[in-house]
């Protein structure tokens, strides 16, 4: 008898609290608003990632469109970007979209002009809908505070509010070609600010680095073959010879690790040389595209 009373309580008790919650007893709860939910896709027509080595090449593709084809319009949608995560900054790429779906172009060029910077690899490109309702109420992709959609949208089969295109830079051994500038050589043989010629090795992966001058190495002088895995950018320097030391017996040898910016900008190794039969290791080489 005491559960049931009990029970009988908390039932009443749960009445009352939801027959006091009417919209008519709290003038604070706001009304209810329609509004559309915005889907952008990318076009598989335009590229998928912005080149880091040639980020003026680029041109992406992408469809605006309303998740719900059927549901409430809005009298117009804008394509807005934002760089690197920040909100206080957001770009027009086309404004005034009025038929869904609706298909929008953008390229390198125009990024970089709309952000009055050049395009790096890292940099990273948001883009979404700003959307303008019939009554002028205006829903912002990138609010400043706050997120523009409940938690649950990305949940829902096929949801996509925003996309993403992103500078990267693919290992490709013809980027390495030209003077580089001496940054530092534990070796000594250069100074800060030398010039380095690099180019393409045989290979897919290689690199040919003349790494150092005469009259060092003699007429003999030979170039270091780095073997960069393209993945990793991580670098093998198998042990070969590189000249004959000044002074030395023939046949001084290099040997090492290191890596490099998948760009073409930078490369730095660790590099041990043997002369005559003895191991001079772990001297810093770092070489910037000039």
């Amino acid at each position: 008898m005491k559960k049931i009373i009990t029970f009988s309580l908390l039932l009443t008790s749960f009445a009352a609290v939801f027959n006091s919650c009417r919209k008519e007893d709290n003038v604070k709860l706001p009304d209810l608003i329609q509004a559309p939910l915005p889907l952008i896709t990318k076009d598989p027509g335009g590229d998928d990632v912005i080149s880091g080595q040639d980020p003026d090449n680029f041109t992406g593709k992408f469809v605006v469109d309303m998740y719900f084809p059927n549901d409430i319009k809005p009298q117009k949608a804008d394509a807005v970007v934002i760089k690197n995560g920040n909100k206080t900054v957001v770009k027009t790429i086309q404004a005034d979209v009025t038929t869904f779906p609706t298909t929008v172009e953008v390229t390198g060029a125009q990024l970089a002009t709309l952000f009055g910077a050049p395009i790096v690899a890292g940099d990273n490109f948001q883009i979404g809908v700003d959307l303008t309702m019939a009554n002028g109420l205006k829903f912002e992709a990138f609010p400043v505070t706050g997120n523009a959609y409940a938690s649950g949208t990305a949940a829902q089969p096929g949801s996509s509010t925003v996309i993403t295109y992103v500078a990267v830079c693919e290992f490709d051994n013809a980027s390495f070609n030209g003077n580089y500038v001496v940054q530092q050589d534990d070796w000594a043989d250069f100074a800060v600010g030398d010039l380095v010629e690099v180019k393409p090795g045989a290979g897919d992966n290689e690199i040919s680095v003349l790494a150092y001058p005469s009259p060092a190495f003699g007429t003999n002088r030979k170039p270091m073959i780095l073997t960069v895995n393209p993945t990793t950018f991580d670098v093998t320097i198998s042990e070969q010879v590189i000249g004959d030391y000044f002074g030395a017996g023939p046949g001084a040898t290099a040997r090492g690790t290191g890596t490099v910016n998948p760009c073409g900008d930078n490369i730095s190794l660790l590099v041990t040389i043997k002369i005559d039969g003895t191991d001079y290791e772990d001297n810093v080489l770092i070489l910037a595209r000039q």
